[in-house]
């Protein structure tokens, strides 16, 4: 597993701070996630401490102008949301897989690998 490269969606990083899923089998892995997922972690209500140490084992990709012009053609072709769009346009530009519960809401970005955090137990 040590030689994926992988995207960690919201969702991934938000069942590890509910103790429902530990992002630790991810640990070693080539991991980047999106600062949207920064966005929406820091949206919620878990101390800004604790979201800053979990997203430190990760690398973020900012939202630059390749990947704006990327995520509103993923959101005109396919309707998810702006946010979801700049998650999945994160993963599509850097060649990366994107590791979400949402499997079938993603699965509408045709150029995009996905995979569920399933497959990592």
């Amino acid at each position: 597993m040590a030689d994926r490269r992988l995207v960690l969606d919201s969702d991934v990083f938000i069942d590890h701070l509910r103790g429902a899923r530990s992002i630790d089998v991810f640990r070693g892995t080539d991991l980047v996630h999106s600062v949207m997922t920064r966005v929406e972690l820091f949206a919620g209500n878990d101390p800004d401490h604790v979201i800053r140490e979990l997203l430190s084992g990760s690398v973020e990709v900012v939202l630059d102008a390749r990947l704006a012009q990327m995520a509103g053609a993923i959101r005109r072709a396919t309707r998810l949301a702006v946010p979801d769009a700049i998650i999945a346009a994160t993963a599509v530009v850097a060649g990366r897989t994107l590791v979400t519960r949402n499997i079938r809401h993603f699965e509408r970005v045709p150029e995009l690998d996905v995979a569920s955090p399933d497959e990592f137990r």
